[in-house]
């Protein structure tokens, strides 16, 4: 399966498991657990259906990219 990134957080990640396993085991995750991203990445992560790549995240919307303004250290 090919790497991926979440969208929000920008960790690097591969499914283990088909799409359809990975949101089957979140919808049955009780609600208090599904409050977070980061906690139900975790969840995916420690169930093995997802592998986490650390160091490879990216923080750059792409969907954003034409709204970014440059940033040359100067203040401007």
């Amino acid at each position: 399966m090919e790497r991926k990134h979440l969208k929000f957080g920008g960790v690097s990640f591969k499914n283990n498991v088909s799409p359809e396993e990975i949101n089957e085991f979140v919808r049955n995750l009780p609600e208090s657990e599904r409050d977070s991203l980061f906690e139900v990445v975790n969840k995916l992560r420690d169930a093995g259906l997802i592998t986490l790549y650390d160091g490879d995240n990216i923080t750059i919307d792409r969907d954003q990219e034409q709204f970014q303004v440059p940033n040359n250290g100067d203040g401007k």
